[in-house]
């Protein structure tokens, strides 16, 4: 009768390691990805850069209350560098996520294999990977949820626990909407698991849950119109074959894609056995959102991001169907791709590192006061290295007090623009050139129906949406 709780006991302390080595794992790989260089990674790595400047500094630049930049700035302080500051968040993040993975494997599951599988699953995944690396909201997200996750099959035997994953489930919007709102939806779909078996859920859960999410919405972190911008900021056209095939994905990513697609069949497969049905209602709505139905497909739209979560649903149905197998999957292409993953990645970013040296000529060419438009990534470099607010939307008019970095044009496309005691146009780095906004203009009256670059990405030509200002506002002053 005695060799029972040691067992349990060794069975834990089998899990704990296979946790720890699950988060190690997550931070060697974002370790090398991110702590290459100097600089924030990705497109968005500058926004919370510039943010976290400023709250050092004492106020925020952006009107963005989530709670992800409480540890953001305490890091910045301890190292005294918001870019360093914020690496070292996104390798944490990543692993308590992986942690969780594998504890939530386990616990779902009561094998140890498919903690492994789940846990490395979730460590080397390459859309979580890209996910960590600049997307440091939806990064903490990600591990509120992991953790939830993680607590979730002990609500039935240990009802203390129904505390902790409310508190997980009303947290997650205050990190990040999206991911609190999949956090929600995992909560609920476990509650509906319950009452179908014929468990009664008490009362005051309901209550309390009730409440907590109505004030959650009556701050203002969860609203109709957060849907409807999510929604109609689809990010371009581009349909999800041609996106399979680009160029952009590399074969390890594509696999990934591959088995998120396929995950909603996994998620049936639990279905169908009776211990697994309330896992299967727990991650059916999570499997069924990393595919972002009716939405069209854009790298910047919500459907992408959507997919980038996708490893999450995924990675734990297939553990548990068929952790061996699954394990074997991870060690092979998990651990094979690697190297190439982080390559691919750091390829993917713009090379900052050159773009540090063109900081004295943007400086030099952008009068004090002025702004400047650039593309997505390059603008918040600008705006943070060279301190130059920067834009990646078509500015309002009047033109005269903005200059643009234009992608694919040299300085010799511009000059018949420039009239005496104008700016002449200057070259930033190969391939980008510094000009008058005026001077663009004009050449897009001129000339921008020949040249396909002129509506490129690279050269911003959106309109400004209504919610990136507010009324009368000169700064950005809305979450992203």
């Amino acid at each position: 009768m005695e060799a029972q709780p040691q067992r349990r006991r060794g069975h834990h302390g089998h899990v704990a390691l296979i946790a720890l080595a699950a988060a190690l794992s997550a931070a060697a790989l974002r370790a090398a990805l991110l702590l290459d260089d100097p600089w924030a990674h990705g497109y968005d790595g500058w926004y919370y850069v510039l943010q976290v400047r400023a709250l050092l500094d004492g106020a925020p630049l952006f009107a963005d209350r989530s709670l992800v930049f409480a540890p953001l700035t305490a890091l910045a302080a301890l190292t005294g560098d918001a870019i360093l500051g914020n690496k070292l968040a996104a390798i944490g993040f990543a692993a308590i996520t992986a942690a969780a993975g594998a504890v939530a494997g386990w616990r779902w599951s009561g094998s140890r294999t498919a903690a492994a599988a789940a846990g490395m699953w979730w460590a080397l995944s390459p859309l979580h990977l890209s996910l960590t690396a600049e997307f440091l909201k939806n990064s903490a997200g990600m591990a509120v949820l992991a953790l939830l996750l993680a607590a979730l099959p002990r609500c039935e035997r240990h009802r203390r626990t129904l505390a902790v994953v409310m508190g997980l489930a009303l947290l997650g919007p205050l990190v990040h909407k999206l991911t609190g709102v999949l956090g929600l939806l995992a909560a609920g779909g476990y509650a509906t698991a319950q009452v179908t078996r014929g468990h009664t859920i008490p009362r005051w859960l309901w209550i309390t849950a009730g409440v907590g999410v109505a004030a959650v919405m009556a701050a203002g972190l969860l609203r109709p119109a957060d849907l409807a911008r999510l929604l109609g900021s689809d990010g371009g056209t581009t349909t999800r074959i041609a996106a399979f095939w680009s160029r952009r994905l590399i074969f390890p990513e594509r696999i990934a894609l591959v088995a998120i697609h396929l995950a909603p069949l996994a998620v049936a497969v639990l279905a169908w056995r009776p211990r697994h049905r309330p896992l299967a209602l727990t991650l059916l709505p999570l499997s069924i959102a990393a595919l972002g139905p009716g939405l069209s497909f854009g790298w910047d739209g919500l459907a992408w991001r959507l997919m980038l979560m996708g490893f999450v649903a995924a990675g734990i149905a297939y553990s548990v169907i068929a952790p061996r197998v699954t394990a074997a999957i991870v060690v092979v292409v998990g651990v094979g791709q690697a190297p190439v993953l982080v390559s691919a990645l750091q390829a993917r970013s713009p090379d900052y590192v050159a773009w540090a040296t063109a900081i004295p000529v943007i400086q030099g060419t952008i009068p004090a006061g002025d702004r400047v438009i650039a593309h997505r990534g390059l603008c918040g470099f600008v705006w943070a290295e060279a301190d130059i607010i920067c834009e990646n939307f078509q500015p309002p008019t009047p033109h005269e007090r903005w200059w643009r970095i234009a992608y694919g044009f040299g300085p010799h496309r511009f000059e018949p623009y420039v009239q005496d005691g104008e700016p002449a146009p200057v070259s930033a780095r190969p391939g980008y050139t510094i000009v008058w906004e005026p001077h663009w203009q004009q050449f897009l009256d001129a000339e921008g129906e020949t040249f396909l670059l002129a509506r490129d990405p690279r050269n911003p030509f959106r309109v400004r949406p209504t919610f990136v200002y507010g009324p009368g506002e000169e700064t950005p002053s809305v979450e992203r």
